[in-house]
């Protein structure tokens, strides 16, 4: 199966800054992912981040973190880079 990477912008809520949700996901659904940027204000965190995987391993691993309260947006390819 074909493999792809996708850009999205991670908001994470007060309860879930100290939890390990990204190796959670990538164990579960088999994707790989690349921080690259993040950052911890008044308890909310933020991160821009690319998973990398099949379409399918990486629809499963966004509609997961959304269903632990991540908000998952994507983002265009040239506004990390």
């Amino acid at each position: 199966m074909e493999r792809h990477a996708l850009r999205f912008h991670l908001t994470f809520p007060r309860t879930s800054v100290t939890e390990p949700v990204l190796c959670r996901i990538a164990r579960e659904h088999e994707v790989e992912f690349n921080i690259r940027r993040a950052d911890i204000q008044e308890g909310v965190g933020t991160m821009d981040l690319s998973l990398s995987g099949t379409h399918a391993e990486i629809d499963a691993a966004v509609k997961r973190m959304i269903a632990l309260g991540v908000g998952v947006d994507p983002i265009e390819r040239n506004v990390i880079e």
